[in-house]
């Protein structure tokens, strides 16, 4: 509970392209960038609901993807994110292997370029 709370207090930002194409009728794809911090928004909440609990690289890695969505010019409002991680949760359920495949990659892409401290 307090970790969804947590997210939703975090989950802010302006209109998307995404956003903004599908309100004219022409949906732009969300960016890697987007799909990772949805992906790494979804590891952080099924964390939290399994131990309660959240492993502290959790937050530096989401923070890092969400430095990179907004670099990219896209940065997402509070309900496009949700949006996101709940297409994240679902595909996790459709194909848990491709999921997890992922979702590796976009934590491993962050650890790589230095997201988390010390690592």
């Amino acid at each position: 509970m307090l970790v969804e709370l947590v997210l939703a207090g975090a989950l802010t930002g302006a209109l998307t392209g995404a956003q903004a194409g599908a309100s004219a009728g022409t949906a732009v794809p969300p960016s890697r960038a987007e799909m990772c911090l949805a992906r790494v928004e979804d590891l952080i909440i099924e964390a939290g609901r399994e131990t309660g609990r959240v492993a502290g690289p959790s937050w530096f890695i989401r923070d890092w993807w969400m430095a990179k969505a907004e670099e990219a010019g896209k940065p997402l409002t509070r309900e496009a994110r949700a949006v996101l991680v709940r297409q994240v949760a679902s595909e996790r359920a459709a194909a848990p292997e491709a999921a997890a495949s992922a979702r590796r990659d976009c934590i491993q892409e962050a650890i790589d370029a230095g997201a988390v401290p010390g690592l």
